[in-house]
Order: C-alpha cells, then sequence, then structure tokens
C-alpha cells in the first residue's frame, strides 16, 4: 500500500527543516568563535536552548490537541525563521539568551505536532511503515546538517542562520499545502477558560500511570547522558584538535548510520519484551559515551560515536513505541509532549552540568560519570514489568497512535 501525498508533503517539510536547523553544538561554536561567548556563558546558552525546548514539549503537544497539529507546525516556523535570524544583528550577550531560549523553542514546538498529523493522515495498518520512513528522513536531515553547519562555520558562519530560517520557511509552505485538520477543537465549550483547563488536565495525564512515570524518570537520566552530543562532546572535541569540519563528519557518521540501521530493528527486537530493547539501548549509549574517556583524536571519536549510535538505534523506534501503545486515543500530541518534557529536562539541567563537570575535573572524568548514569538507567528499565501499567490490553494496542516521537540530534536521538 502506498502511503498519501499530504504524508511525503510532511516527510519533505520536516527533512527540510532538520536540514536547516543550527543544532547547539554548533550553535556553541559559532558563539565562541565570535567571541560572543566564554567558558563561563556558554553553559548558560546551553540550559536556555534546552529551557525553550523542555517548554516546547508541553506546550506543543496541549496546542497541537486543541487547535490541531498542522496549524502549530504552519504557526511555529516562520517565528522560528525569524528569531534564527536575529542571531545576525545581535552581539549582546543577554539578547543572545534570549534568542537561545526562543529558537530551542520553536525549533522543537512542532515535534508533537508532528507525531498527531501522522496519526491523522496515516491509516492505523500502514502506521509502521510511515513512522519508520519519518525517521529515516530526520536522519537523512539531520545527517547532512552536521556538514553543512561545519563547513560554513569554516567559511560563512553567517550562512548558518540563512539556512536555518529558509529551512523554516519552507517547511510551512510545504505544511500548508497539506489538507486542513479533520478534527477541530472540542466544540462543547469553546471559551478560552474551558480550552486551559482541558489542556492542563491532558498535560498531566501521563503523570497519573506508575509506569510511565518510572519510564519518563529512566528517560531523563539516559538523556542526560545522551544530550552531551549537543554540549561537551563537541567542546570536549575541539580541545582534542578537532576541526568544525572534522566535527560535523564525525557526528553525519552517527546520523548515516541511524539511516542504515533503523529499519532492521523491529525485526531485530521482535521477540524480545519491551523493556529489553530499552535496557540494550541503555547500555550502549553509556559504554560508547564512556568510550570518549580514552578518545583524543577523530578516529577513537568516531569508534565511540559508533557504539552509542547503535544503543541510539534501539532506543529510537522502542522508546516510541513503550510510549506509544500506552497512550489512549486523541492524545497522541499531549503523551508526546510528556515524553519531549522528561527528554528535554535533560538538556537543560544535562547540558550546562557536563560542562560545568568537564571544566572543573577534565572531560575524562565526566565520560566515566556518563557511563554510570547509563547503566544506573539501563538498570531501571529491566525493572519496568514490576510497575503497574506495563502490561498493556489487546485494546490498546490494536490500532496505537502516533509514538512519541524520538527528538533529533539538538534534543534527542534521532
Amino acid at each position: 500500500m502506498t502511503l498519501p501525498k499530504a504524508f511525503w508533503l510532511l516527510w519533505c517539510g520536516q527533512t527540510v527543516s532538520r536540514l536547516g536547523i543550527l543544532a547547539p553544538a554548533f550553535l556553541i561554536l559559532f558563539l565562541q568563535q565570535d567571541h560572543l561567548a566564554d567558558s563561563g556563558t556558554t553553559p548558560v546558552m546551553v540550559g536556555l536552548f534546552g529551557a525553550g525546548i523542555l517548554a516546547s514539549g508541553l506546550v506543543g503537544g496541549a496546542v497541537a490537541d486543541l487547535i490541531g497539529p498542522r496549524r502549530t507546525i504552519i504557526a511555529a516556523q516562520p517565528l522560528a525563521a525569524a528569531t534564527a535570524l536575529l542571531f545576525l544583528v545581535t552581539t549582546d550577550v543577554y539578547v543572545l539568551g534570549l534568542l537561545c531560549l526562543a529558537t530551542g523553542f520553536l525549533s522543537a514546538v512542532d515535534r508533537p505536532a508532528g507525531a498527531g498529523l501522522i496519526a491523522k493522515i496515516v491509516p492505523p495498518e500502514q502506521f509502521s511503515k510511515a513512522y519508520s520512513l519519518f525517521l529515516v528522513g530526520f536522519n537523512v536531515g539531520m545527517s547532512l546538517s552536521p556538514v553543512i553547519s561545519g563547513f560554513l562555520l569554516s567559511f560563512y558562519p553567517p550562512a548558518l542562520f540563512l539556512v536555518w530560517a529558509a529551512g523554516s520557511a519552507l517547511y510551512a509552505l510545504l505544511v500548508c499545502a497539506l489538507p486542513a485538520d479533520e478534527t477541530r477543537p472540542e466544540q462543547h465549550d469553546r471559551s478560552t477558560t474551558s480550552a486551559l483547563r482541558r489542556a492542563a488536565r491532558s498535560i498531566t495525564e501521563p503523570y497519573r500511570s506508575p509506569v510511565l512515570v518510572a519510564y519518563l524518570a529512566l528517560v531523563f537520566l539516559l538523556a542526560c547522558v545522551y544530550l552531551q552530543v549537543n554540549s561537551a562532546l563537541p567542546l570536549d572535541m575541539r580541545r582534542s584538535g578537532l576541526s568544525p569540519k572534522d566535527i560535523g563528519i564525525v557526528l553525519a557518521i552517527n546520523a548515516v548510520l541511524s539511516i542504515a540501521l533503523l529499519p532492521l530493528v523491529p525485526r531485530a527486537v521482535k521477540k524480545m519484551g519491551d523493556e529489553t530493547p530499552l535496557v540494550l539501548a541503555a547500555a550502549l549509549m553509556a559504554l560508547g559515551f564512556g568510550l570518549n574517556a580514552l578518545a583524543s583524536d577523530t578516529a577513537l571519536f568516531t569508534a565511540a560515536t559508533v557504539v552509542w549510535t547503535l544503543g541510539e538505534v534501539l532506543w529510537a523506534p522502542m522508546s516510541a513505541t513503550f510510549i506509544a501503545v500506552r497512550a489512549p486515543e486523541g492524545r497522541v500530541s499531549t503523551y508526546q509532549g510528556s515524553y519531549f518534557f522528561a527528554w528535554n529536562a535533560a538538556f537543560v539541567i544535562g547540558g550546562p552540568v557536563g560542562i560545568t563537570v568537564a571544566n572543573a575535573y577534565g572531560y575524562p572524568s565526566l565520560w566515566i560519570c556518563l557511563l554510570l548514569l547509563g547503566l544506573t538507567a539501563a538498570a531501571g528499565f529491566k525493572s519496568l514489568p514490576r510497575f503497574r501499567g506495563f502490561t498493556t490490553t489487546a485494546a490498546t494496542t490494536a490500532q496505537p497512535p502516533a509514538p512519541a516521537e524520538t527528538p533529533d540530534t539538538y534534543a534527542a536521538p534521532k
């Protein structure tokens, strides 16, 4: 069965968008290269960007459930483009901090809506195929983005933000071509107060399930490990003598491997329990980032990247499926938002803390700490079957909604 045209428009839009979005890793390098931030302000910039992404998960999911995912995406992209361009006209550190906060929010607020939109435009029986392709498209954009960013940072840094703005504008145009949202906000009471109350109830719903509370707490711990790819890892690479182009190539290897291996995951884990792929993914990520303690050149950083990428490849579809089959009908974007909130909370906390630890005790000490933290998360995932709500009913899994979208390199694994 072929997928509808609307899906391919969304696929192209999000692929182009991810191609243009400037990952925090290169935003940090840009700010330091142009002497707009130093070792003291860099953790703050990382934290502000992460705070924007953190807020986007909750807000984006609730807004998409209220006004429709298509409208949410279209509204966000012009603002994202305009905000990106503002980086070209300011050097004030306080304004740059506000821009990091705003661009973090606007670069990710469409993500819960994207997952919800797939569920609307693709029949349930085609969902697995469509979502796998969606992840592949995401990684196509992200595999090329670091290479382009590294090149532009070396030769013409302002182009980083021009490409970002152009990608956002094209994303909005492509999504505009999709059919209008079929479902409207609830009609029984359309007052602003009622809408806000429904949104608040919706946001808190995932946190009433014991297994999801435990799962989301473990997601936070693992994200503290993985999201060093956006903060401490590129800084350690640069300290070890890698050029921006070299860093871009190493990070691109991560995305290319993801594209090649993602289609193999469903068959490989078919006979595993729900928690087993999560345990393996966490262990591989822990080992991969731990190996950075031994890295001092491109080859060694690449080897470590291959290991944690194997964990990411397992994590991306299986973490998505875990929360998808536990999300009730009509709450796709909201449950997506809860996943984003847990993952991106680690960007706000884990990113700055990682840089601070590295500055105080050295990067090898940071990587060893992350190894231990990742192994702790793996042990926690192993214990999930003990929590109420772990077992899903046939009714729940018969027609799964769109899974919680696994975030990208700037926010989470692809």
